[in-house]
């Protein structure tokens, strides 16, 4: 007797080659004479292609049924995306071409969103995402979320060093004079921090999640930029002493270095001025230092343990970063168990949030006085100017706080102090706009944030030592930035 096909169906894809089933009627030497129910089909190869190629194995008095697997359920073949015997597959598939650039483009991402939100709210995912690839494929050329954050300080750093040290070498290969060299320096450094604008609080305020070597490593190519802006600024002015050369070069990084920490647009103008501005910085005579005694510490702390709790807290994440400060740490500064800090706020994020309110508060507070002393627009910002520096000197743990950790907030609360620090940037683009008419309101907002970054950038300088001295320095310097 003959043989009957015995059929068993391999379930995978995509499939080499097919074959056909039909219904003929029956005749003799077929299936159905050897056994097989009429209602089941025979198989029938397609030409061009063989049996075992489509996974058919011939044997004796078969089923030609496809078989079911003893551990899989059977594939549902009218739902199933898996290609049919009768549906020819697409072949050869179309390889994935990654991008050459892909590696920059992570780098990118990732700063921008570090930038934005904060090293320790950022994830690999967030930032897979945003380029469009699997967090398993970023993994590929970052070994974790730190190697990636390392890469992008260090980008940043990487590019303004390498401009002022093109800048400086190129204007001595030439032998410019050093008011060239000024020039050249300036719009160098500049040109390049508007080419990465929004990143600059990587470096302000995330760079100090930096592992200690990391952060010795950025520190001191921080310094070597601003060692190159001091010995162009000696050059400039051999008379000079070296204390006010390294407040003066650094007046004028900061003024150029402004366009990193904010998105306002920059107009041509708006850089032409940012560049003069600079060169005030460079040009200004300061005042003489005066010789300071502090007065002996007055005053008693609160015994109001709420009071207390923000109080020690500002102190705290002004120090180490919000992120890093537990409510156990919270509460042992205070005396008090975390169960104690949780009787006066519901969370971390609350204190940090009374802490911000203050600011918040305080700044707007002296504005109003400011404004209620005097009748005129240059009395104005002349007022402010001064009080502006004695608030950032007198309370810088409170004010850095309220600027660096507002991204740790919860949503609502972020964006009602958020309104709060535009309101503030638009007081004094106002008297700006009041004083100086030709300025545009983007323009006003831009030269504002330079001023608020030379405070910040000096005081660091000065160590935040609030002196009489050091607060007539500073407003100088923030007076000749501003041209008032």
């Amino acid at each position: 007797m003959g043989s009957c096909a015995r059929l068993r169906l391999r379930l995978t894809a995509p499939w080499p080659a097919r074959c056909e089933s039909s219904h003929d009627p029956p005749r003799r030497g077929s299936c159905r004479s050897r056994g097989v129910l009429p209602s089941e089909p025979k198989i029938r190869c397609v030409p061009g292609s063989t049996c075992r190629e489509a996974g058919i194995l011939l044997g004796r008095g078969a089923d030609p049924r496809p078989r079911r697997s003893r551990s899989l359920p059977a594939p549902d073949l009218e739902r199933s995306n898996t290609p049919s015997m009768t549906t020819p597959p697409t072949w050869p598939h179309t390889p994935v071409v990654r991008p050459k650039d892909r590696k920059q483009r992570i780098e990118s991402a990732a700063t921008q969103a570090f930038a934005l939100r904060g090293y320790h709210q950022v994830s690999m995912s967030d930032v897979a995402a945003s380029v469009g690839i699997s967090a398993p494929a970023l993994y590929r050329h970052f070994a974790n979320k730190y190697d990636l954050f390392k890469h992008t300080a260090f980008g940043i750093v990487d590019a303004v060093e390498t401009a002022t040290d093109d800048a400086a070498e190129s204007a001595a290969v030439i032998g410019a004079p050093p008011a060239q060299q000024s020039a050249a320096l300036i719009g160098a450094t500049l040109d390049s921090l508007i080419k990465r604008r929004g990143t600059g609080e990587i470096i302000r305020w995330e760079s100090r999640y930096l592992e200690p070597a990391d952060r010795a490593s950025v520190d001191q190519r921080l310094a070597k930029v601003y060692g190159r802006f001091s010995t162009v600024l000696k050059q400039l002015r051999p008379n000079l002493r070296s204390d006010d050369a390294a407040l003066q070069s650094r007046a004028a990084f900061a003024v150029l270095a402004s366009v990193s920490m904010h998105r306002t647009s920059i107009s041509s103008a708006a850089a032409d001025y940012l560049r003069a501005a600079a060169q005030r910085a460079f040009d200004a005579e300061l005042p003489e230092t005066e010789s300071y005694v502090a007065p002996a510490a007055t005053g008693i702390p609160s015994t109001a343990k709420r009071e207390q709790i923000v109080a020690r807290s500002i102190e705290l994440f002004f120090a180490r970063g919000y992120n890093l400060v537990s409510i156990e740490e919270i509460g042992g500064a205070v005396g008090i168990t975390a169960s104690g800090v949780y009787r006066h706020f519901e969370s971390k994020s609350g204190i940090l949030a009374a802490a911000c309110s203050r600011a918040a508060e305080y700044l707007g507070q002296v504005t109003r006085e400011v404004f209620a002393a005097v009748d005129n627009h240059e009395a104005a910002l002349d007022g402010l100017i001064d009080a502006y520096v004695e608030a950032q000197l007198a309370h810088h743990r409170l004010l850095q706080v309220y600027i660096a950790e507002s991204t740790n907030l919860g949503d609502d609360e972020r964006e009602r102090l958020i309104a709060l620090q535009r309101d503030h940037v638009e007081e004094w683009a106002g008297l700006l706009r009041a004083v100086k008419p030709q300025f545009s309101a983007s323009e006003a907002r831009c030269v504002a944030h330079a001023g608020f970054h030379v405070v910040d950038s000096l005081g660091r300088v000065l160590a935040w030592q609030d002196t009489p001295s050091n607060r007539t320095r500073v407003a100088h310097m923030l007076r000749a930035v501003l041209d008032v």
